[in-house]
């Protein structure tokens, strides 16, 4: 898992993430990403956001970034308000990727955690 850091409201988190093969361990690529697979919790809360407004597969499907065998990454648009007071000031968020299929196995994993506003003191640049 990765944390990206602590973003001003509004920001685009990117989140990158990688995939192996369950046996050598080689970087391979996967299959079946979509913005749908993307979930993300507030708070420690079990209830996911309710929209996937706002999520972007990077280099159009997210798979291989650049080409790159087994590297991964979408982005996420925090200045998306479809669902309403999702995003806010001062909380904590778990991005997870669910059922996927890497090396003929579907896969769900924590890939990033990050916050917006809630590791700063006043008067702190970001």
């Amino acid at each position: 898992m990765l944390y990206l850091g602590d973003f001003p409201v509004g920001s685009t988190v990117y989140v990158p993430f990688n995939t192996f093969d369950k046996d050598d361990g080689s970087s391979i690529t996967m299959t079946g990403l979509a913005v749908t697979d993307i979930e993300i919790y507030k708070n420690g809360s079990t209830t996911q956001r309710a929209s996937d407004a706002g999520y972007t597969l990077l280099d159009t499907d997210g798979i291989d970034f650049d080409g790159v065998t087994g590297i991964h990454g979408f982005s996420i648009n925090t200045a998306d308000n479809t669902t309403a007071d999702f995003w806010t000031a001062g909380a904590d968020y778990w991005v997870v990727v669910s059922s996927i299929t890497v090396d003929a196995v579907t896969v769900s994993f924590i890939a990033a955690i990050f916050s917006i506003e809630n590791r700063r003191t006043a008067g702190e640049l970001i």
